[in-house]
């Protein structure tokens, strides 16, 4: 999938010791040998400062540490070379600096429910410039004993919204199981509209056969050359691609959808993002401008995706072929979205009668149905091979 974490600095250590000596200090000085006894409420007193929870604190010296940090300019980016780029990588993509001019309440800190145990999820009113009103989040993520700050951001940035969160629900999956349904039976029976426009979009594609197989391998190409250029990158860069895919896919609810282990979850989440976003609501748009917007968005766009395929896709035979199959699927119905803008302006530019660009707009239209079906097996088979851990 297109169809989908950072890692803020931690409190420091010297921080981390200090709090602890000044939590436990007096406690540990009244239990010296020869201490004066202390009454009842002296004793109430140290217990509460030997139990005081560290964790909020911690919480909010990484909220002071993220307002602290600057936007980098493109000058500073353009000045480094690829190791320290990926190391820089994650804190820049996927938790940018605030906004100058960002305000925080700490005092209006609140603790939020978690199912884990080693997560601990805290909240803060917080206006942006321009005095709009926002949430910042701090995730509290414990490993080898001790917490530290998983993430630190505006919360909408982090977590799925609107369609995205509905897609969550087991209504959306039941949805889009009835959806499924009926594309299927538009497939088997003749003479359906569903039939119909295939037959209309692979008749313009065998009419413009030379383009759609130039813009297929053209593309195509540039995705391999992504790919090829991933396997050449330092090794430090592996970890920080992986958090930016981590949370691209996670923005989106996919991290969510394939957790939870439902296919009818995750095939659904993945069809939105892949038809109803990428194609649908992107490529579409910009093959509907003479198709030049959509080639050019598309070559820096697939190029940019092979990247992580080249350097994070590594397993045996089998494993390459189910990822074979999927980018098929998927890259396929883009491309043809793609071409679908070269003929339109193919057949604007070309001879003919009047009414070239209805003609031209209806090819590209009927691109859509043939993306759709691909996608719709896409999202199915890409939900069953994960989930059932075939890749």
């Amino acid at each position: 999938m297109s169809t989908t974490s950072d890692r803020p600095s931690p409190l420091p250590a010297a921080l981390a010791v200090a709090a602890l000596l000044f939590a436990l200090g007096p406690g540990w000085v009244r239990a010296q040998p020869g201490a004066a006894p202390t009454d009842d409420a002296s004793r109430s007193a140290v217990t509460r400062e030997a139990t005081v929870d560290p964790v909020p604190a911690a919480a909010d010296a990484a909220v002071a540490t993220w307002l602290a940090r600057k936007p980098v300019s493109l000058e500073t980016l353009a000045g480094l070379d690829p190791k320290e780029l990926c190391l820089r990588l994650p804190d820049l993509v996927t938790n940018p600096a605030p906004p100058p001019g960002t305000q925080v309440r700490i005092e209006d800190r609140i603790e939020g429910p978690s199912d884990d145990p080693d997560v601990r999820r805290f909240t803060y009113a917080a206006v942006r410039p321009g005095n709009q009103l926002d949430v910042v989040e701090v995730v509290m993520e414990r490993g080898a004993g001790e917490w530290r700050a998983a993430r630190v951001g505006f919360r909408a940035a982090g977590q799925p919204t609107g369609v995205r969160a509905w897609l969550q629900t087991p209504a959306a999956g039941w949805a889009f199981a009835a959806f499924s349904l009926l594309v299927l039976l538009g497939l088997l029976r003749r003479g359906s509209l569903l039939r119909r426009w295939l037959a209309g979009g692979f008749q313009a594609i065998r009419e413009h056969r030379r383009l759609v197989t130039l813009t297929l391998l053209g593309l195509y190409g540039l995705f391999a050359l992504g790919a090829y250029t991933g396997t050449t990158l330092p090794q430090e860069c592996e970890q920080a691609v992986l958090d930016v895919v981590n949370a691209a896919i996670g923005s989106v609810g996919a991290t969510a959808a394939y957790g939870s282990g439902n296919v009818l979850r995750a095939a659904a989440t993945t069809y939105f993002q892949n038809f109803g976003v990428v194609t649908a609501s992107v490529t579409f748009p910009l093959a509907a401008l003479f198709g030049v917007p959509a080639y050019a968005f598309a070559a820096a766009s697939f190029f940019t995706q092979g990247v992580p395929f080249g350097l994070l896709a590594t397993g045996g035979p089998l494993y390459l072929f189910f990822l074979l199959v999927l980018l098929a699927l998927e890259l396929t119905s883009y491309f043809l979205v793609v071409a679908g803008g070269g003929m339109l302006l193919a057949t604007v530019v070309g001879r003919g009668a009047p009414g070239r660009f209805a003609r031209g707009f209806r090819k590209l239209l009927l691109m859509l149905p043939v993306a759709g079906v691909l996608l719709l097996i896409g999202a199915w088979y890409e939900a069953l091979i994960i989930i059932l851990g075939l890749a």
